[in-house]
């Protein structure tokens, strides 16, 4: 089943913003003008959206690939009882979606000007594994969010602290994994 195709987003404003009222946050401010092509915030969007054709096109691939699927065993036991495959998805599958998912969570709510669902970035800073080709544009994701790591390099950096604070060096036989059994020599 081929995705609908992603409505336009509204242009962001240039007039100034609403007063806030006393029981809403104040909008974020406007971000400056950027002479590579407008405000940060529209280039933010503009880079997000052109990631997410790429994504959706693997969607596509993928799916045409037969690696589509339910994403959760919970959603196979639906498709199972509505008599029809309950087929899990790739990993890779999965990852895609994950990302569309997470770029699609950062964008609505700044197209529809909900304050209360904004969230500081996108949960996904690093393409898909499978995807290198994606590396660039996520660079320059970066260099539009910096300091936001998002899920996925909070996490790597997370595992990093926790091997460096264990004090052991992890080997390629797997020797200091947690429950390895020591060798006898």
């Amino acid at each position: 089943m081929a995705a609908p195709p992603v409505p336009p987003t509204p242009a962001v404003s240039t007039t100034a913003p609403n007063p806030p009222t006393a029981s809403s946050k104040p909008p974020t401010p406007p971000y400056p003008s950027n002479p590579d092509g407008g405000s940060i915030e529209q280039q933010r969007a503009a880079l997000l959206l052109d990631i997410n054709i790429s994504l959706l096109q693997e969607v596509n691939a993928l799916q045409a690939a037969g690696k589509g699927g339910a994403t959760s065993p919970q959603q196979a036991a639906q498709l199972i009882a509505q008599g029809q495959s309950g087929d899990l998805a790739a990993p890779e599958y999965v990852d895609v979606l994950r990302r569309v998912q997470a770029n699609i969570a950062y964008l609505a709510p700044r197209a529809s000007g909900d304050v209360s669902k904004m969230v500081k970035g996108p949960a996904h800073m690093t393409p898909p594994a499978h995807m290198p080709q994606l590396q660039p544009k996520y660079d320059r994701l970066r260099e539009l969010f910096p300091g936001w790591l998002g899920y996925d390099l909070r996490q790597q950096q997370q595992l990093q602290q926790q091997g460096s604070q264990s004090g052991a060096s992890p080997r390629p036989n797997g020797m200091n994994a947690p429950g390895a059994a020591p060798t006898q020599g």
